[in-house]
């Protein structure tokens, strides 16, 4: 929790300030002057054209939340990957350490990955072809 209550402060300020910046948008002022429900506009029309850049600053955040974690870890003396990546230094480990390296390099991969798929699931004009 002590790691992630930064992480989550900057999604949410993320997030108010894209949704911010599209209620500007015409589309929006349209729905509202036909009558919607701001609430079903800000879901249904801000909220789903704002979430973008929210997802890549998630994803962005996650390789610091994964950094973040060794200090964490060390810290309040947890044991984790974090831990046992100082652990592996401190006793000069250099298997461990590569292979905690590697590990975290492809967790990073796999999430951007995931990231960018799921950009094409929500915005229809994204295509990788």
């Amino acid at each position: 929790m002590s790691v992630g209550y930064r992480y989550a402060a900057v999604t949410t300020r993320m997030t108010r300030s894209t949704v911010l910046e599209v209620m500007r948008e015409d589309y929006v002022r349209t729905a509202l002057a036909k009558g919607l429900r701001e609430r079903a506009v800000v879901v249904k029309h801000a909220l789903k054209n704002a979430i973008l850049p929210v997802i890549t600053i998630i994803g962005t955040e996650f390789a610091f939340l994964i950094g973040g974690l060794v200090v964490t870890e060390t810290v309040f003396t947890l044991n984790g990957i974090g831990r046992f990546m100082v652990d592996a230094i401190a006793h000069r480990d250099i298997p461990v350490v590569q292979t905690l390296v590697l590990l975290i390099a492809c967790v990073f991969v796999v999430v951007n990955l995931m990231v960018d798929l799921l950009y094409a699931w929500l915005d229809p004009r994204i295509s990788y072809r």
